[in-house]
């Protein structure tokens, strides 16, 4: 559970990224977005345990509301039945990565002996072994699943770095510049 907080809350879509994210889409180049008005929270229809989970947190809250208020601006409405047009769901992942920089040598003394014809030498030194540096790096997916063949028609992934303790004015500020660029192509024209 606690592993769960920390991927929800660490990311809220990227929030708080420390270089730009990279941005992949995918969609059914043969569906019709054309006859999509209305959209409801996947969530909302499919219950699950990791639904009932992100209800409880703050991040799904401020997620819902900047992908609406996204939505919104293309004009989309939320819709409060089960006859929306479309879904939408995201998945939000949060992964420690690590950067091994080896000098060639273990961790201790090191030295050498070298005679040539300009003469001899000698040469010590010490070698701290490789240098490692962690950092983490989050991917949030945005689905759009058709409410009536219940089928993924378009997906967006947003990639990044994190930044190291983000202010919730940063988490926010971050969530909305990653949705805009999640959404600045959806629908897709045909």
């Amino acid at each position: 559970m606690k592993t769960l907080f920390l991927l929800l809350l660490s990311l809220a879509l990227l929030g708080g990224c420390s270089s730009k994210p990279t941005y992949e889409f995918d969609y059914d180049h043969g569906f019709d977005f054309a006859q999509f008005k209305t959209y409801h929270w996947y969530d909302d229809m499919v219950k699950s345990e990791m639904a009932t989970y992100r209800k409880m947190n703050a991040s799904d809250k401020r997620i819902r509301e900047v992908v609406g208020n996204e939505l919104f601006r293309h004009g989309f409405k939320e819709s409060d039945s089960r006859s929306a047009d479309f879904w939408i769901n995201y998945t939000i992942s949060r992964q420690r990565q690590q950067i091994s920089r080896s000098t060639g040598y273990d961790q201790g003394m090191h030295g050498s002996v070298g005679a040539g014809t300009y003469g001899k030498s000698v040469s010590v030194g010490y070698s701290s072994g490789p240098s490692v540096r962690e950092y983490e790096e989050g991917t949030a997916i945005l689905d759009i699943i058709d409410a009536s063949s219940q089928k993924i028609v378009w997906r967006g992934i947003a990639e990044g770095r994190l930044k190291d303790h983000p202010s919730m004015n940063e988490r926010y500020k971050v969530t909305v510049e990653v949705t805009r660029e999640l959404l600045a192509e959806f629908p897709p024209a045909p």
